[in-house]
């Protein structure tokens, strides 16, 4: 797969359940482009040391996303969103963004088998998600549909293909 600078800002807004794949791929595609990603585990840890997953602290998250975001396009950069975002409103400030900024938006659901995402979520995680198989059961009772396009991506296969597909829908905006 070729790499390379994109010419123009575009925002891809990830969405999953935990254990699907979002961070994973968000690293290859941010490695690709290359962009500037912002994952909502990290950030998190990064603004309260030891989270305790509050509406008010996630608010804070948030913001704080949606502003780095801002920076990332507004300084001409594909920003890539990696967080759940399972539900029209979790996905509203990101789509809000890209249409004030002018941006394309590339719009991407995470999925797979339910015991595939149980047995990742068994394995000792990298990185900042602290995610469990309860977190997990609790999470996929809040998922929504998408109102608006969005590429489905089933992480059990090669990744390889989306990222390229992605790349060519921001390119193609």
């Amino acid at each position: 797969m070729t790499t390379g600078n994109l010419t123009s800002a575009g925002l891809v807004l990830l969405s999953g359940l935990p254990g699907s794949g979002k961070t994973t791929l968000a690293r290859l595609l941010a490695d690709l482009l290359p962009a500037d990603h912002f994952e909502s585990d990290a950030v998190r840890f990064e603004l309260s040391g030891r989270p305790t997953y509050h509406p008010a602290e996630s608010a804070k998250v948030f913001a704080t996303i949606e502003q780095r975001a801002a920076t990332s396009l507004a300084a001409g950069r594909v920003a890539i969103i990696d967080a759940t975002n399972l539900t029209g409103r979790d996905r509203r400030r990101f789509v809000r963004l890209a249409r004030n900024r002018g941006v394309p938006l590339v719009a991407v659901r995470l999925v797979a088998p339910e015991d595939v995402i149980r047995a990742r979520l068994e394995m000792p995680r990298k990185g900042f998600s602290e995610a469990t198989e309860a977190i997990y059961d609790q999470m996929k009772l809040r998922a929504q549909p998408f109102t608006m396009p969005a590429l489905v991506v089933d992480t059990r296969y090669p990744l390889e293909p989306s990222l390229s597909l992605v790349r060519r829908l921001l390119e193609a905006n």
